[in-house]
């Protein structure tokens, strides 16, 4: 079994291309889905890969939750209100010496754009939440840690 890395063929390497895309997308987790579906909707054609025989990546172990604030729908039905800013300062405070102020202010800024993209391909968000102390919430109602 060969356990050494994979090294990058150069192109020059490759005797046959059997097909042209526009965008690859190493990776069908999460964050490669969205990247993929962000890029089909750009008109690119798409091709995704990933070493497992199905998609779902960590984000499948992860019990798929998803941190997102700064003032979503959800936040506002529960009567919380919350900001960029106070999105911003949580997320620098809680991240310590390695956070990255430009990559977390980028993320506070576009949470709520996010959301609604999400919620826009049709995922569901309960407009409720989950009061309980929990790691995961045992319902489908939204756990709110950050406020």
């Amino acid at each position: 079994m060969n356990t050494e890395p994979y090294q990058p063929l150069p192109a020059a390497a490759v005797p046959q291309w059997h097909d042209h895309y526009d965008v690859i997308v190493v990776g069908f987790g999460g964050a490669g889905a969205c990247a993929a579906i962000s890029a089909a909707d750009a008109g690119c054609s798409v091709l995704i890969c990933d070493v497992a025989s199905a998609a779902g990546g960590s984000t499948a172990l992860s019990s798929a939750e998803l941190y997102l604030g700064g003032g979503t729908r959800v936040q506002k039905a529960c009567g919380y209100d919350d900001s960029v800013e106070s999105m911003y300062r949580y997320l620098m405070e809680s991240n310590g010496e390695q956070a990255d102020p430009d990559k977390i202010r980028a993320y506070c800024e576009g949470s709520v754009d996010h959301f609604n993209w999400l919620v826009d391909l049709g995922v569901p968000f309960n407009d409720t939440e989950f009061k309980a102390r929990a790691i995961v919430a045992t319902t489908d109602d939204l756990s709110l840690i950050h406020i």
